[in-house]
């Protein structure tokens, strides 16, 4: 990271649990910055092209990125600039990606290293992930099923258990744990004033069902992990909000053959859609780049890059 400007070294942290998609979102974002096109794009080749290359080759083959083990890489540096007038901006884009387990593991410890606390910085933004549809994603217990699932009204405390087991704690718990621990390290590191930008990402948009997806990502998070949502909702004092719905191919790569044939005959490249409600109205855009400009504080809130009304 630059020690020169803190504006020319900007940071997203990306946040998930595992398999929430955040090593597909940035193998699309690479592909996004380097077409072009969008708020962001890129200014130069980063050192880490290797790497965002072959999660690239994945989505362009009509695949979805692997897993990233949680020793392999967790940041990645890419130059960037802005596109949008009046909100110029050229330097480095910082992406530390904290791995789906040590997510769980600092929920579980009530710790995370130095590496992590420094990157806690003025101008820093936040990205949290949940995918639909995941086997990893675990919603939210009621006093009914709570028996049913680990055999006692509540779940008690078992540190020595894997985390392959199935008392794994609701998603839900988790990311608003994490939300506690960022507005901690916001608070020492910058300011109690100052509000962190958090973008709420719901990966595998297209999953959504037809009958949640006309109210937009926010509505989903508010159906499906309510107390995430109340969380946002009671503290927009202490962060500024948005949510986004992102599909890193508009639809199923896996489980439909023929729209895997459609999306490899056109150009895999230019794939892929966010939904977002920046302008009061829930609308798509085909800028994979928005939800990290948004974090960066550089989006319009009318939208950019294609947005169009749903």
């Amino acid at each position: 990271m630059s020690n020169e400007n803190p504006e020319r070294s900007r940071s997203v942290l990306l946040v998930g649990v595992p398999d929430a998609g955040k090593t597909n979102f940035l193998s699309r974002l690479w592909l996004a910055l380097d077409l072009g096109g969008g708020i962001l794009a890129k200014a130069a080749l980063p050192a880490d092209l290797d790497y965002l290359k072959a999660g690239a080759d994945h989505l362009l083959k009509g695949e979805f990125a692997p897993h990233t083990p949680h020793d392999v890489h967790d940041r990645t540096e890419i130059p960037v600039k802005s596109t949008s007038a009046g909100h110029e901006f050229l330097g480095t884009l910082v992406v530390p990606d904290l791995p789906g387990e040590q997510v769980l593991s600092v929920f579980r410890n009530r710790q995370w290293s130095d590496d992590w606390e420094n990157t806690i910085h003025p101008g820093c933004g936040c990205l949290l992930f949940v995918r639909i549809d995941s086997k990893e994603l675990i919603a939210p217990l009621d006093w009914l099923n709570c028996p049913a699932h680990f055999g006692s009204p509540l779940p008690a405390a078992s540190p020595q258990k894997d985390e392959t087991d199935k008392a794994k704690p609701p998603t839900q718990v988790v990311l608003v744990d994490w939300l506690q621990f960022l507005r901690k390290a916001f608070t020492e590191r910058v300011s109690g004033t100052y509000r962190p930008r958090v973008g709420i990402v719901v990966t595998a948009w297209d999953l959504a069902p037809n009958d949640q997806k006309a109210g937009g990502p926010e509505a989903w998070i508010a159906s499906n992990l309510p107390l995430l949502s109340q969380y946002v909702q009671t503290n927009d004092d202490e962060f500024e909000f948005a949510y986004f719905g992102v599909s890193v191919a508009s639809g199923d790569l896996l489980a439909d053959p023929a729209f895997k044939a459609s999306y490899l005959s056109g150009d895999p490249r230019k794939a892929g859609e966010v939904v977002h409600s920046l302008s009061g109205k829930v609308e798509s855009s085909g800028d994979m780049t928005l939800p990290v400009a948004w974090a960066l504080g550089l989006a319009h809130p009318t939208g950019h890059g294609g947005t169009q009304r749903r």
